[in-house]
């Protein structure tokens, strides 16, 4: 008996070594398909360019576009700078423009505010119509008890119709609807999917692509105090698997080459990574993670897959390069279709799977597969979702609004810098100097009160002859207009105007309302783009979780048949524009006629709801006010002396407006007749400037001497005035004659 136990043991070794090394041929078979597949995604997309534009809409984000200068702004602070022109070449501004870091922002912000309003979702469930559900509502006739054969009727005897009964179950089935809103709103804010959203949307806008992930399964570890049987408190670990999305790299995708601009038509996505040793030893004995070839990564050195051409050809192909031992090991995702009978050899439950092929995830550490599962949604979909900001052709790459503004960023920088260079040559003369000039302190530099000497033998020679100077044009206004120009082309190509970054273009007019109208037309772009959220991003992301509840959900209650609805563009875009409506609509509040039209209790509930804003009364404060209403003392009174009272009121109102009202128009009078002496005054002055130099062009004087001239003149006038002054003020002030003692002789008024 002992020998033929041994006997079994031994053939059941055999057997098991057997289908191991099967176990390890499929797998290794199954990693050379896969890789191959990846090296033709890495291959198909270096080939499209796609990677050089991502560098260069980042390089235009960050302002630091490719004009050759390698010296920073902390050089010339430091002195560390080379000296300028030093090699021969001319000094030439190297100023840098960033507008395209405005126009991104804006757009992030703006696109962020209409999609993710605070405290709100932008998506919802809706039940799939049941055509017997639907027709029973309508149906009046007392449904029969098939058990006893009697009609139906309530607890207060009145009968049940069968629309009262699909009534019962439309409320049951709105009921589940709502809760499973829930549990996805709370899958959703655990793994911050607004935030992630926010990174998806960064990158569509600076590089035209944003990709999201999910949902992934994520094993959540929850702590919870409980009572134990004793009465006293103990803290428990839960371990529970969640969905999560995540938002992911662009550069770390590398779709199937035959996709198109439909991620959806592709039938794999790669995700690129890497993974430290230390982190790779810890998956070691982690359930679903195969050990035996994790030790196998550990003991081999890192690999490197780059694209490079090849040396017999043109055409890119895959190079492999060894990194040394401590390095990041690459760690590969394969998100596609595996046959399901190498799954089954790899030790996956598929039996009650259908089909030959299933969508499954393999993990990659150095292209040994340390890791396969099946998709966590049974649809089979890919769980990636790009998001381009502006689509292109045949490809699953867009455009962003960095590559739409790139040429009028480098124009206006060009611009800039000219105009820069162009107020440098000409803020001072160019100084022409011919020969037997030389300067005294033998510098040739131009300074203030400054001796040169002209060795000349002539006396009467003329030294503007050798010496003068040229003053250069100043092209400013025409170098603005190439800027000005640009920037409303910038506006055109990204459709953000400056509207959008808070400031008022001078074109607009100051009309009630016409900002509004311009924002509202520059909101088309964005429209479309929400729409494109909705149909890239919201509507499959959110039915994929849909389907894990529907599949893996504990709670039955949560479960029925429904649809995701996007409510992105038809309800958060009008958002606004419902809110101005409404304060417009306001106006009207005193008017008597519109009460009996409007409700205004509801109409102030829409606004406060719109805005987000938790300042409505609640249910109870509402009855307390009404009762403190009813009950306070009611003064009684004449109608005739009431109505007087308040029409001699509407007359004191009107005669203080329109009091008000005069004294608006005098005060605008007054201001009119102010500009108007200034704008009198101000061409007094300008007729007085051209005088004076009609004066100095006849006599070929200086403009400048002319004006010291009259100075002169001025104070001497003012100076004579002033002793006039003084010697009329000293004759009043002098002791009047008085007449003498004495009787004065026959005709002479004093005595001789």
């Amino acid at each position: 008996m002992a020998d033929e136990e041994k006997k079994k043991t031994k053939a059941q070794q055999i057997t098991d070594a057997g289908q191991a090394e099967l176990r390890r041929q499929r797998m290794r078979t199954l990693a050379r398909t896969l890789i191959k597949k990846r090296d033709e995604a890495v291959v198909f997309r270096a080939g499209t360019g796609v990677e050089r534009r991502w560098k260069e809409d980042e390089t235009a984000f960050n302002g630091d576009l490719d004009d050759g200068n390698k010296v920073s702004m902390i050089d010339y602070a430091t002195g560390e700078a080379p000296p300028r022109g030093g090699d021969g070449s001319p000094v030439r501004s190297k100023a840098k423009v960033n507008v395209i870091r405005g126009k991104c922002e804006t757009a992030e912000g703006r696109f962020v505010e209409i999609l993710f309003p605070a405290g709100e979702r932008n998506w919802s469930l809706s039940e799939t119509p049941v055509p017997d559900l639907v027709k029973a509502m309508s149906d009046e006739r007392q449904v029969t008890n098939t058990a006893t054969g009697e009609k139906m009727v309530d607890q207060e005897g009145a009968p049940v119709t069968a629309a009262d009964i699909a009534a019962v179950k439309v409320d049951e089935a709105k009921e589940r609807m709502e809760a499973m809103e829930t549990e996805i709103q709370d899958q959703l804010i655990e793994c911050d999917y607004a935030g992630e959203c926010f990174k998806v949307i960064r990158d569509a806008v600076r590089t035209g692509t944003g990709v999201l992930k999910g949902p992934s399964v994520r094993k959540a570890v929850r702590r919870s105090y409980v009572k134990n049987e004793e009465g006293t408190w103990e803290m428990q670990t839960l371990e529970d698997h969640t969905p999560t999305s995540q938002h992911v790299d662009y550069q770390k995708i590398f779709p199937a080459p035959d996709c198109g601009e439909d991620i959806k038509r592709a039938p794999y996505i790669w995700e690129g990574g890497e993974i430290l040793p230390r982190e790779l030893r810890s998956l070691i004995g982690v359930e679903g993670y195969d050990s035996e070839q994790i030790e196998a990564v550990l003991n081999e050195p890192p690999q490197r897959t780059t694209v490079g051409e090849s040396a017999y050809s043109n055409k890119l192909e895959i190079k492999k390069d060894d990194a040394e031992f401590g390095a990041a090991y690459e760690y590969w995702e394969y998100h596609g279709d595996v046959n399901k009978e190498e799954l089954r050899l790899l030790g996956l439950d598929v039996e009650d799977v259908k089909g030959t092929n299933l969508t499954a995830c393999v993990v990659f550490a150095n292209e040994r597969p340390i890791k396969t599962i099946i998709s966590v949604v049974d649809t089979g979909d890919l769980i990636y979702d790009f998001f381009q900001w502006t689509q292109m052709k045949g490809s699953p790459w867009g455009i962003g609004v960095a590559r739409q503004g790139i040429w009028w960023q480098r124009i206006i920088q060009a611009a800039w810098r000219t105009m820069l260079d162009n107020a440098r040559d000409s803020s001072g003369g160019q100084v022409i100097v011919g020969p037997g000039v030389n300067p005294m302190d033998n510098r040739w530099e131009l300074t203030g009160k400054k001796i040169w000497r002209y060795s000349s033998t002539d006396a009467n020679a003329d030294v503007r002859k050798v010496f003068d100077q040229v003053q250069l044009d100043n092209n400013q206004q025409d170098l603005q207009a190439i800027i000005d120009l640009a920037m409303k082309f910038l506006e055109v190509e990204t459709s953000l105007p400056l509207l959008f970054q808070g400031e008022q273009p001078e074109s607009v007019p100051d009309v009630l309302g016409i900002v509004e109208v311009m924002v509202d037309s520059s909101n088309i772009g964005l429209r479309s783009r929400v729409r494109q959220w909705d149909q890239y991003i919201t509507k499959p992301h959110i039915t994929r979780y849909y389907y894990w509840n529907m599949e893996y959900a504990l709670d039955e209650d949560i479960k029925g048949d429904y649809n995701v609805m996007p409510i992105g563009s038809s309800v958060l875009l009008a958002r606004d524009k419902q809110v101005r409506a409404l304060l417009q609509l306001f106006n009207l509040r005193e008017d008597e006629k519109a009460g009996d039209v409007y409700d205004w209790e509801k109409a102030y509930e829409e606004l406060a709801k719109h805005l987000n804003a938790d300042i409505l009364k609640s249910d109870p404060d509402k009855r307390r006010d009404q009762k403190e209403k009813e009950n306070a003392p009611q003064q009684a009174g004449d109608p005739r002396i009431m109505t007087a009272q308040i029409r001699s009121e509407g007359e004191m109102a009107k005669a203080q407006l329109n009091q008000q009202a005069d004294m608006a128009e005098l005060e605008f009078k007054a201001e009119e007749a102010e500009i108007q002496r200034m704008h009198e005054l101000e061409l007094a002055r300008m007729e007085y400037d051209m005088k004076l130099m009609e004066y100095a062009e006849k006599h070929n004087l200086e403009l400048s001497k002319v004006k010291a001239t009259l100075a002169i003149e001025a104070s001497k006038q003012n100076l004579m005035r002033e002793l006039e002054d003084k010697k009329a003020k000293t004759a009043e002030l002098t002791t009047p004659p008085v007449e003498p003692t004495g009787k004065a002789k026959e005709g002479q008024a004093y005595q001789a």
